[in-house]
């Protein structure tokens, strides 16, 4: 048995969970008329004229100091001999890269927008470091890759988009509609550290190893809808509001095979299973102000419905009928059946606003920035390292010049994540919920660098 995690990077685009989608920098948000209204706002492609695409990459460099309390190991003293091998200190530092590659085009009929779109707004990579002081250790093998093994050695998600979308603007309305078809191809790859009955002791009764791994490999090719509605108040302003729906339209099945190897056993023949999760859909409000001379004011609002985040079921795709239903206290519910490991997840909404604004210094080149306020997804009770949010503040500062039929744009942002510790659980979860006690504190910081260049005909 083994459990079933996303390894992601924390990025945010405008409210918590595991999204990195920032295309667009300042420019990115659902009262947008360039061509990242295929994700944001599909009503947004009506406002501009001709054929236009747009390339942006980012990069990130993120940090994370975790150090696990020693009040979580299961069974100090026995279990775990020695609490160093499953306390203190680990830590990450990871490059993540996400791509924006779209295309758009009025098909020359005044009034339509019509986009396609290449995006990977979830999802990236983590490896922890290793720790230096168990390297070698025939006693405990397992620990030199530090205390945050049990939720996470190395894993990476990557879930494209290829978007169809289309806006149509009415002038006599002043209004905009838009709907888009995603397309989401999803790669899960996790290793872990991993006791077959979900404790983390490192050692069995009679001393010997007992610690193991589990490879997790996932794909799944799913649908979501994205629709919006974009209005002119006055002629200097403007309002959007989007929905984007959850990937899969609902609950989410994932399939793939599951390999473990528990203590100095070989390791197992993999396994068909299949992971059931739902992630959140999204509701977006922007609006831009351009009554300043040479300035504009942008405001945004974001809430993403996380508390769809239940949990990650995982089970086995050969058992007929299969069912992830449970108890309060993580047993299975009565008629629940094929379950191989259930992973708590019970997030909640997050919320993201901010405010911004562009300045023109000269008729080609623009200076832009923004504050964003971000609410974390995670309750303390399931936190751990594979999946980490925080109560965040992100700045952006960036510049874009246009000249003709040429745009390139650049944006450095920075993320500050408030610290997070959380206490041991008083109670263990019952199988098959049950899993290591990730408790104690976190800390993480991001910075990021956005390249976008553009071209219209």
């Amino acid at each position: 048995m083994a459990a079933a995690l996303l390894a992601l990077m924390p990025g945010r685009a405008q409210a918590g969970g595991f999204s990195v989608a920032r295309f667009g920098g300042e420019h990115g948000h659902a009262a947008t008329t360039d061509v990242t209204a295929a994700f944001y706002n599909p009503a947004g492609l009506a406002y501009e004229r001709g054929h236009r695409g747009y390339l942006e990459g980012l990069l990130a460099y993120r940090t994370v100091d975790y150090t696990r309390d020693p009040g979580a190991i299961d069974n100090p003293g026995t279990g775990t001999p020695d609490n160093a091998v499953n306390s203190g200190t680990a830590t990450l530092g990871n490059l993540v890269a996400s791509p924006f590659l779209g295309l758009a085009s009025d098909l020359g009929v005044p009034g339509l927008g019509v986009a396609l779109a290449v995006y990977a707004p979830f999802g990236g990579s983590s490896s922890w470091d290793a720790d230096d002081r168990f390297a070698g250790n025939t006693m405990y093998p397992g620990a030199v890759d530090g205390p945050a093994r049990w939720s996470s050695i190395e894993g990476e998600q990557r879930s494209l988009y290829y978007t169809l979308a289309a806006g149509y603007r009415i002038p006599a309305a002043r209004l905009a509609i838009g709907v888009g078809v995603n397309v989401v191809s999803t790669d899960i790859n996790l290793i872990r550290a991993r006791r077959i009955d979900g404790t983390d002791d490192v050692v069995d009764a009679g001393g010997n190893v007992a610690e193991g791994r589990s490879l997790l490999e996932l794909s799944d090719t799913s649908l979501s809808l994205s629709a919006g509605l974009m209005y002119e108040p006055t002629p200097c302003s403007r309002v959007g509001i989007s929905y984007q729906a959850s990937p899969g339209l609902g609950e989410m099945t994932v399939d793939g095979t599951l390999t473990n190897k528990f203590g100095a056993t070989p390791a197992q023949a993999p396994v068909d299973v299949q992971m059931r999760q739902t992630l959140p859909d999204v509701v977006r409000v922007g609006g831009t102000w351009n009554a300043f001379w040479r300035a504009s004011l942008h405001a945004v609002v974001e809430w993403q419905r996380w508390s769809k985040f239940e949990r990650q079921c995982l089970v086995d795709r050969n058992f007929a009928g299969a069912r992830c239903d449970f108890n309060a206290d993580g047993s299975l519910a009565a008629g629940a059946d094929g379950v191989l490991v259930n992973i708590p997840r019970d997030w909640q909404d997050t919320f993201g606003v901010k405010l911004g604004g562009t300045y023109d210094l000269t008729d080609t080149l623009e200076l832009n920035g923004g504050v964003l306020y971000d609410s974390n997804a995670v309750p303390d009770a399931t936190l751990e390292p594979a999946l980490i949010d925080q109560d965040k503040i992100i700045t952006q500062l960036g510049a874009r010049w246009q000249s003709g039929r040429w745009l390139a744009s650049s944006t450095l942002g920075l993320a500050t994540y408030l610290e997070r510790t959380t206490a041991p659980r008083t109670a263990d979860p019952m199988t098959p919920s049950r899993n290591p006690d990730m408790a104690g504190t976190y800390q993480q910081r991001t910075m990021y660098f956005m390249l976008g260049l553009g071209a219209s005909l």
